[in-house]
């Protein structure tokens, strides 16, 4: 009799231990899934003020161009949570989704999803070559180490098959034979070429930007940005087969940032006083650049407004996709990469992984088709980017 009423008496107590488990249990549930939520919350407004961000002119306010700049980590924080969500089998996943379906257009920012389309038999075709050559590495080649590499270069972009070549940082030396570019790649190949310099070094070479075409030039100009001598604008209204086409190439302001500069934050790392000048030299330079390419990109706007062809916008814009100046072409141009490209796209072959950074925009009447990311060119600093082009007079919605 005694030990049934023992028994009973543990049975009355290990039932209350497991209630008071299930219990905490429970609350220890409902309070994370509180704090993912409220997580959750904050990496929507993430979000939405970084897409506000992407409007704000730099120089107006500069914090928000780093905060626009900020906006991949808070799109991919957000499909994480999709994820989360997916795997709880929570309806809490509207939250996560709906931003991804609102937000589509800036999620094809980070990477491209096309397939190839058949152009139709009769459509006039142009295809435009978009690279930064990085003087041909002519800087590098004090001691003639880069010399095959610089021929290699120049050879590519010669042979290349586009109709017209947009280059950028282009460097031509009429007094050698590895860097007369003019005429290895404009003349040789009887390509017509619009060349506005922008300074001449001490080796008499000319520096600038340059397009190629094999098409003829009808009018040309120069869009000068300001004071600045480097960063420029060119433009040629080219006679394609009977059509015209006005086709842009720009260098807008550089990111002023060496793989040196990178490293020397890395390894401050740890170094409290050192990491802070170090991050403080790395945002006075991108603050400077952020500012710079907003005025830029308005001088090239409104110029491009004016056009009464359709347009081919090709260059070096040092931006990212979340920048007031990506986001400024993109809100009246349309993007070859992201209409006809895949992947990723990242075009800077440095220390920094994934930037796009160049980029062909293109006119509502124009239609993009085909685009190529060149990673077997590596010797610039940037890879080639190439797309090809449907004219208005056989665009085929």
């Amino acid at each position: 009799m005694c030990f049934k009423i023992y028994s009973d008496e543990c049975h009355s107590i290990g039932k209350g231990i497991i209630c008071k488990f299930a219990i905490v249990a429970a609350t220890f549930k409902k309070i994370r899934r509180r704090i993912w939520l409220i997580l959750n919350i904050a990496v929507v407004f993430w979000v939405l003020i970084g897409v506000i961000c992407l409007q704000v002119p730099p120089y107006e306010f500069w914090p928000a161009a780093f905060i626009a700049f900020s906006l991949p980590g808070a799109l991919a924080l957000n499909f994480l949570f999709l994820l989360y969500w997916i795997l709880r089998k929570s309806w809490l996943l509207v939250l996560p989704l709906s931003v991804m379906v609102l937000g589509w257009n800036y999620y094809a920012r980070l990477a491209a999803i096309n397939f190839k389309e058949e152009v139709p038999q009769n459509a006039k075709t142009l295809q435009v070559l978009s690279f930064n050559t990085h003087v041909f590495n002519a800087y590098k080649d004090v001691d003639g180490s880069e010399k095959q590499a610089s021929m290699d270069m120049v050879d590519w972009v010669a042979t290349h098959p586009a109709d017209i070549i947009c280059l950028q940082e282009f460097y031509s030396n009429r007094g050698s034979s590895t860097y007369n570019t003019i005429s290895k790649i404009g003349t040789r190949y009887g390509r017509q070429r619009f060349f506005s310099v922008s300074f001449v070094d001490r080796n008499k070479a000319d520096i600038g930007i340059v397009i190629f075409t094999k098409y003829p030039i009808i009018n040309k100009g120069v869009i000068r940005f300001g004071e600045s001598h480097n960063n420029r604008g060119i433009w040629a209204d080219i006679d394609v087969k009977g059509d015209t086409v006005r086709v842009y190439t720009a260098h807008l302001q550089s990111m002023s940032i060496k793989s040196q500069d990178i490293e020397n934050t890395y390894s401050a790392i740890g170094d409290e006083d050192s990491f802070k000048k170090e991050s403080r030299n790395l945002a006075r330079r991108l603050k400077k650049g952020f500012v710079a390419r907003g005025r830029q990109v308005e001088l090239l706007l409104e110029h491009i407004r004016e056009s009464p062809y359709p347009v081919i916008v090709c260059g070096d814009f040092n931006d990212i996709p979340f920048s007031y100046t990506y986001n400024e072409l993109a809100e009246e141009l349309k993007n070859a990469f992201v209409k006809a490209g895949n992947g990723v796209g990242a075009t800077y072959n440095g220390p920094l992984p994934f930037l796009r950074i160049d980029n062909q925009f293109y006119s509502e009447s124009l239609k993009a088709y085909e685009f190529e990311t060149h990673y077997e060119m590596g010797l610039s600093d940037h890879f080639p980017i190439s797309a090809k082009y449907i004219l208005p007079s056989e665009t085929v919605e």
